[in-house]
C-alpha cells in the first residue's frame, strides 16, 4: 500500500532536506509534517488542547526504520495536549485526532528533536521522525 512507509518515488525534498510523503492517504499538517490516518476513530471526543489523551505509540527514525520508543506491551502513554510539553510535530500531528484513531506521523527534524537530536533515544541531530499514535481515550 502507498502510504507514508512507501518509497518517495521521485523523492520530492524540501529546502532542509525532509521526504515529503506522498500518498492519497497522506494529509499535509503543515510544511514540516504530514500524517496518514491508518484508522478512523469514533469521530467524537476529538484531541484539542488543554486535554487529558491516552495513546499507544511506536516512535521511530524515518529513513532507518529503527523503533526508539513503543509503548503497545506496556503502559500507554498520557499527555496534555497543546501545551508544548512534547515536540512540535507531535503536538501538531495530534490535534484534531480522534478517540479510537490510529494515524502515522512523520516529521522534519525542525518539528522533532532538532540539531541536537536526543541522546537518551539515541537519536541524531537533523533526524527526521515517525509515530504511530492510537488515540485510547481523550478526557
Amino acid at each position: 500500500s502507498s502510504g507514508i512507509n512507501a518509497e518517495y518515488g521521485d523523492k520530492k525534498q524540501d529546502a532542509i532536506g525532509f521526504k515529503i510523503p506522498e500518498g492519497e492517504n497522506i494529509h499535509k499538517v503543515n510544511d514540516l509534517v504530514y500524517k496518514e490516518v491508518v484508522r478512523k476513530g469514533y469521530e467524537k471526543d476529538f484531541v484539542v488542547p488543554g486535554c487529558k489523551v491516552v495513546c499507544h505509540v511506536t516512535g521511530s527514525v524515518k529513513d532507518t526504520g529503527r523503533v526508539f520508543w513503543c509503548t503497545k506491551d506496556g503502559t500507554p502513554f498520557t499527555y496534555t495536549a497543546g501545551i508544548g510539553s512534547l515536540i512540535e510535530g507531535w503536538e501538531e500531528g495530534c490535534i484534531g485526532m480522534s478517540e479510537g484513531e490510529i494515524s502515522k506521523i512523520v516529521m522534519s527534524s525542525k518539528k522533532g528533536y532538532g540539531k541536537i537530536g536526543n541522546r537518551s533515544w539515541n537519536i541524531p541531530g537533523h533526524t527526521d521522525l515517525e509515530f504511530e499514535i492510537e488515540i485510547l481515550a481523550v478526557r
